[in-house]
């Protein structure tokens, strides 16, 4: 699927079958749904400030500022196919791929007072992106299975890491507003490296950090296990699939705190029944979104 992230490393058929599942629940179920159409509340947002540096990397910039939107933030997520720079949604934020859309992009979404997430892969190889010949073979672990051309990263390595640094330039030298770094939970897969839960705090420690000190959020993508280690590093949650794997209360700390989670449930169609569940059982604080398997411009809004 060109490379763009969707179920977490997990089965697609296991969410098919637990959707099928879900999906008889709804029945009789009367929920309000929103669609690509509707208007979105206005955003609530706050900017943070650099925290005293704990981890590795660059220094900080101490009077570093970034946006810290709001639990409720409504969002679209687009990392199959490069966005158009006209007829954006009625939705506050866009998390799109860092790599494949240009500066004049973000800007457009800019002028239509949108933030914008760049997406990239934080601890995986994928050999199409441009910088791919940066990273030595002794770096890389296990395939990543399901997903052709991709392996696990040694994210303690320092050359990882400086590499990873440069993306985060590009991000802010795209006007980037914050990052979305996926696949940071190698610990629950086999990732050849020996990497654990602590090895995937102390990354996202970094990545913040050095977002932060470029005036950029930064978000964790899935990660249950983690989440009470870093809600205070973080600036939100991107979650993919709580429901179906009965998971979504590890992420309420997020809300406590009130700062999002951008929550993803996969539907191969928009048959109502299965839309009608997603909303009427994703916490009401998630902002919820149902997407097709490919992360395109299709989405149900709750």
């Amino acid at each position: 699927m060109n490379g763009k992230r969707t179920c977490s490393r997990r089965s697609i058929i296991a969410i098919c079958c637990a959707a099928v599942i879900v999906i008889g629940l709804a029945i009789g179920l009367g929920v309000g749904l929103g669609t690509k159409d509707n208007s979105s509340s206005e955003q609530n947002e706050t900017l943070g400030t650099i925290p005293p540096s704990t981890g590795n990397g660059t220094t900080p910039n101490s009077n570093a500022t970034w946006w810290t939107p709001k639990a409720k933030t409504t969002w679209q997520i687009i990392l199959n196919e490069t966005v158009g720079a006209t007829n954006f949604d009625n939705m506050s934020v866009y998390d799109i791929d860092l790599f494949d859309n240009s500066v004049q992009t973000i800007n457009a979404l800019h002028a239509t007072g949108k933030k914008v997430i760049c997406y990239f892969s934080a601890g995986s190889y994928e050999n199409w992106r441009p910088d791919a010949n940066k990273f030595p073979n002794s770096v890389l672990g296990n395939d990543v299975s399901g997903w052709p051309g991709e392996r696990w990263l040694n994210t303690n390595s320092a050359v990882v890491r400086n590499i990873m640094i440069q993306r985060i330039e590009l991000a802010k030298n795209k006007s980037c507003d914050g990052l979305d770094p996926d696949n940071i939970d190698a610990y629950n897969n086999d990732n050849g490296l020996g990497l654990t839960q602590e090895d995937a705090v102390n990354y996202v420690e970094f990545l913040a950090k050095e977002g932060h000190s470029r005036g950029m959020a930064v978000g964790l993508k899935n990660g249950g296990d983690i989440v009470t280690n870093v809600t205070n590093t973080v600036d939100w949650e991107v979650n993919e699939g709580c429901l179906v794997y009965d998971e979504c209360s590890l992420y309420e700390p997020f809300i406590s705190a009130d700062k999002p989670v951008f929550h993803i449930e996969y539907s191969n169609n928009s048959e109502l029944t299965y839309l009608l569940t997603v909303c009427q059982n994703s916490p009401p604080d998630f902002s919820t979104l149902v997407k097709r398997l490919p992360l395109d411009e299709w989405y149900e809004q709750c």
